[in-house]
Formats: structure tokens, C-alpha cells, sequence
């Protein structure tokens, strides 16, 4: 019926050669519509569109994309994986000490502390005397180290990186919430304090000339000991901000900072 129909259409468009093709094809839609009819249902679009399958061994749903950006490792191999981390003696020392810091805050000699400063500013407080405590042993060691140590920049120094440890805690704390899982975003925060206080620290070689700059070998605009000058600060910032940083994740990890 259908087929009969459509070959009555094609007939009546007349006998042009384009009319000619339009009924040709007119004719292979209307057979391709009756052949559909009676064969198998064509699922909905949607069924094209499904979510992506299950991960074995999580009871979730993950992106594609997710997937591939991060790997989380199975259930069953979380405890394996925290003993064989590096750190893992080492974090479960300085976790202990945190609790019972934690204990201390909790205690009612803390939350009278707390209501007396304020919840956030005694959140700040926290933050910063921590940072200090866990840069205190890093940045000593490295000033001893320090073959210009025991003169007055070398004091001042000192000072302004106890400063800028305490600024970057407060920052750190703003700039990583809860829930933040990015190591980019945390490498980005502390690159932000080691790397401008390193350079702003060069001390420029008289035999540089301005415009343009050019200070000798290697690269002109950077001579050998500027490019020494800028390892040894990006050495003693990153362990001292570094080690700052780690006790901040610390204290975040056993709910001793919010």
C-alpha cells in the first residue's frame, strides 16, 4: 500500500529530469519507511547516551574524564597505600602531636579562647602559629648553612622570611578550602611566596649595564652569580614555606584548623 502510494506520487511530478530524481528518491524513502515498519525497533536516542559503566570496586559512578585526571586507588588497597607512603611514619608522629593540640583546643580554656578573639580570627591564629612552629627547625637549619650567616642582611633576612611565613599560613588557609583536592592549586600557592621573594633578593653584579639589562654570561640578562643567588633563596624558601605548608595539610587533615 504504502509502495503503491509512493510510486502514484512519483508519477504525477511530470517528466523533467529533476522532477525525475526527486521521485526517484521519493520512491527509496518511501520503501526504506515500509522496510523499518517491519523490522526491529530503533532504540531512542537516549539509549546512545548512557553514563559511563560502573569502576570495578567503587559502588559510584565516575566521569570519563575524572577518570583519567585522577586515579583513585580501590578500597581495598587505601591502608597498603598509606603504608608505604614516604611519609607515613613521620605524618602518624606529627598527627599525634596534633590531637592532642586538638584536645587542648577543644577544652574549655579554648573555647574560651576562641570566644575571646573571635571564630575566624582565632582560626587565623591558629594558622599562624602553627606555620611559624613547623618552619621554625627548617629555616634554622638553613641559616646556619647559610655562609653569609651571622651579618646584618643576613638577619634581616631572616626576619622577613619569619614574615613572610606567616602571611603565606594565612593565605594558604583562605586560598584551600575544604574539599579542594588540586595539588596544582597548592604548588601554585606556595610558588607564589618562593618565587618573587627569590628574585626580589638578587643582588645585581656591578658590571651590569640598564637599558637593555645585560649583566654577563650565560644569558645576558642573568650572569652566573645572580643564577646561584636565585637557587640558594629558592632552595631555603621552598623547605622553609614547604615545611609550613605540610604542617598546614597536617592540621587540616585531624580537624585542628578549619
Amino acid at each position: 500500500g504504502c509502495w503503491c502510494c509512493c510510486c502514484c506520487a512519483a508519477s504525477k511530478m511530470g517528466r523533467h529530469r529533476t522532477n525525475q530524481v526527486l521521485a526517484t528518491l521519493l520512491a527509496l524513502g518511501c520503501c526504506g519507511i515500509q522496510h523499518c515498519h517491519y523490522s526491529k525497533t530503533v532504540p531512542a536516542p537516549s539509549a546512545f547516551l548512557r553514563p559511563p559503566p560502573m569502576r570495578v570496586g567503587t559502588s559510584r559512578r565516575l566521569p570519563v574524564v575524572a577518570g583519567l585526571v585522577r586515579a583513585e586507588p580501590q578500597s581495598g588497597n587505601t591502608e597498603k597505600i598509606a603504608q608505604d607512603a614516604p611519609l607515613a611514619g613521620m605524618d602518624q608522629a606529627v598527627d599525634e602531636q596534633l590531637m592532642r593540640l586538638k584536645g587542648l583546643v577543644d577544652s574549655d580554656l579554648g573555647r574560651s579562647a576562641g570566644n575571646l578573639f573571635g571564630e575566624e580570627r582565632f582560626e587565623s591564629v591558629k594558622t599562624s602559629v602553627l606555620s611559624i612552629a613547623f618552619a621554625v627547625l627548617p629555616q634554622a637549619i638553613t641559616a646556619w648553612l647559610d655562609p653569609d650567616r651571622l651579618t646584618p642582611r643576613w638577619e634581616f633576612q631572616l626576619d622577613m622570611l619569619a614574615l613572610d611565613v606567616l602571611l603565606f599560613g594565612l593565605t594558604y588557609r583562605y586560598a584551600v578550602r575544604e574539599g579542594d583536592d588540586n595539588p596544582m592549586q597548592r604548588l601554585g600557592v606556595l610558588s607564589a611566596f618562593v618565587l618573587p621573594r627569590a628574585l626580589f633578593l638578587v643582588e645585581l653584579p656591578s658590571e651590569c649595564t640598564p637599558a637593555p639589562l645585560s649583566c654577563g654570561p650565560p644569558i645576558g640578562y642573568f650572569s652566573w652569580s645572580m643564577i646561584s643567588q636565585v637557587v640558594k633563596q629558592l632552595f631555603i624558601g621552598g623547605v622553609t614555606l614547604g615545611a609550613a605548608l605540610y604542617g598546614l595539610e597536617r592540621a587540616f587533615a585531624v580537624g585542628l584548623i578549619r
